[in-house]
């Protein structure tokens, strides 16, 4: 059975929940791979689950989903995929710092949702998980440990 495409990252996103409310609140987009963070929950009550999409040949395709991040396998022939890390931000949050395997990343912060993805990561990266390092709240760098919730 062939996955149906769609046009877009977030289209196929969104595909993967037909006929149940939801909105894409943070994503990120690689070469042949996305990331999607969509709040699925009732209002009020936000429940955040990750879908992970697929660029083939003719549009993008669902990958795998899960409530929590991680590692997606997205090369099967090379044994790699796209690490993860989201969650709820911190009130007042407007850009997200993190690292996986040595490699630092920054993103934005939409909708009280934070969103880091390193793409094409080893199956095995060791310990180096990826992590988020520090929360930019208010117009200044917090780091992650000095953060409360």
């Amino acid at each position: 059975m062939q996955l149906p495409t769609f046009p877009t990252p977030e289209e196929a996103v969104l595909g993967a929940f037909p006929g149940t409310p939801c909105i894409v609140v943070a994503q990120a987009v690689g070469d042949d791979a996305a990331y999607a963070v969509v709040d699925v929950g009732q209002p009020g009550h936000p429940y955040l689950y990750g879908v992970s999409v697929e660029r083939a040949e003719d549009g993008w395709t669902e990958g795998t989903s899960g409530n929590g991040p991680g590692w997606t396998l997205t090369d099967r022939e090379h044994d790699l995929g796209t690490a993860t890390v989201w969650g709820e931000a911190p009130e007042g949050t407007t850009r997200v710092r993190g690292s996986c395997r040595g490699e630092v990343r920054e993103a934005p912060v939409p909708r009280g949702v934070y969103l880091l993805a390193w793409w094409r990561v080893p199956a095995d990266s060791g310990n180096d998980y990826p992590r988020v390092d520090a929360f930019q709240i208010d117009g200044r760098w917090v780091p992650r440990s000095e953060v409360r919730r």
